[in-house]
């Protein structure tokens, strides 16, 4: 069965729309603007999402963010924290949560981290 260029060109741009519309959150917020110190997107379609709480702190004279996600408090070196503010008031993870053995704690993998606006 050969693949006509009209059929190829449909098939990119339809996946071209899907990966667009999974950077959206549910509140409307495009995550695909955001990149990391390098300029490197934060997100693929997966692996961003709204943090359930988080604060800013200092561990050992080094400034964290502190991010709750899925019921469990992750620690996060402020360098992974993005130049621009989330457009929707909330904390932001971008990356993955591994778990090493079976019994092992979850481990943050972090790609970006993506604060609201500061009050001041």
């Amino acid at each position: 069965m050969a693949v006509t260029v009209p059929r190829l060109l449909t098939l990119f741009l339809a996946l071209g729309c899907a990966t667009v519309a999974a950077h959206v959150n549910d509140r409307g917020m495009d995550y695909s603007p955001y990149k990391d110190q390098r300029g490197i997107p934060c997100c693929n379609d997966t692996d961003c999402r709204p943090a359930d709480d988080y604060a800013e702190t200092t561990i050992d004279g080094r400034p964290v963010v502190r991010l709750l996600i899925d019921g469990m408090w992750i620690t996060v070196s402020r360098y992974f924290v993005v130049a621009e503010d989330a457009t929707d008031g909330r904390a932001h993870w971008c990356g993955k949560t591994l778990r090493f053995g079976a019994t092992a704690e979850a481990r943050p993998v972090p790609t970006c981290i993506i604060l609201p606006p500061r009050n001041t």
